[in-house]
C-alpha cells in the first residue's frame, strides 16, 4: 500500500471528524449560553494546553507530514480565537492535504527523514516509519485530547464522533 494512502485520506478523514467535533463544541456553547471562550479555553489538567493549541497541533502535524515528505507547504499562524476560526483552519489543512502530489509522497516512502524542530532535528529512517510511528500516533494523541476537553465540559460526543465515516455497517 503507498505511503500516500496511509497517511493523507486518512488525515483528511480524521480532520473531517474533528471539525465535526469542534462545531459541536460551538453548539454546546451557545446552547448551554456559556461563553465561547471558556470552553475553549479549557484544560483536562493545568500544564495541558486546550482545545485550541489541541486543533492546532492536528492542523499542524498534517501539514508537517506532507512536508517533510517532499510536499510544498505554506506558512501557517497559530492565531485562531474562536470556534469559526478553529473551523477553518480545519478547512484549510484539508485543502492543503487534498492538494498534495501522491507521486511525491509516494517517492518519499525508503527516504530517511530529518524532522526539525525546536526542541532539535530528529530523524527517521524513512518516510515509512514518520507516518505510522510519529505522525499518526501524535496526531491521534491531540485529536483524542481536543475530544475529551469537549467531553469533560459536557459536550455530548460518542465514539462515533470520533470514528465517523471508519465503520461501514454490514448487513448479511
Amino acid at each position: 500500500m503507498s505511503l500516500y494512502i496511509q497517511s493523507v485520506p486518512v488525515l483528511i478523514k480524521y480532520l473531517d471528524n474533528l471539525s465535526k467535533i469542534v462545531q459541536k463544541g460551538a453548539a454546546f456553547a451557545q446552547e448551554k449560553g456559556v461563553k465561547a471562550e471558556g470552553v475553549l479555553q479549557h484544560r483536562l489538567i493545568a500544564d495541558q494546553k486546550g482545545i485550541m493549541f489541541q486543533v492546532q497541533a492536528c492542523c499542524n502535524m498534517s501539514r508537517a507530514a506532507v512536508h517533510w515528505l517532499g510536499v510544498q507547504v505554506p506558512e501557517a499562524e497559530d492565531n485562531e480565537q474562536t470556534f469559526d476560526d478553529l473551523a477553518k483552519r480545519i478547512e484549510q489543512t484539508i485543502k492543503l492535504l487534498k492538494g498534495a502530489d501522491a507521486a511525491t509522497i509516494d517517492a518519499a516512502a525508503d527516504n530517511e527523514v530529518i524532522m526539525e524542530t525546536k526542541f532539535g532535528n530528529f530523524s527517521f529512517k524513512a518516510g515509512q516509519q514518520y507516518i505510522s510511528e510519529f505522525v499518526i500516533s501524535n496526531f491521534h494523541f491531540h485529536m483524542s485530547t481536543a475530544y475529551c476537553i469537549l467531553r469533560a465540559q459536557g459536550v455530548q460526543l460518542g465514539a462515533l464522533d470520533y470514528m465517523n465515516n471508519v465503520f461501514t455497517k454490514h448487513e448479511p
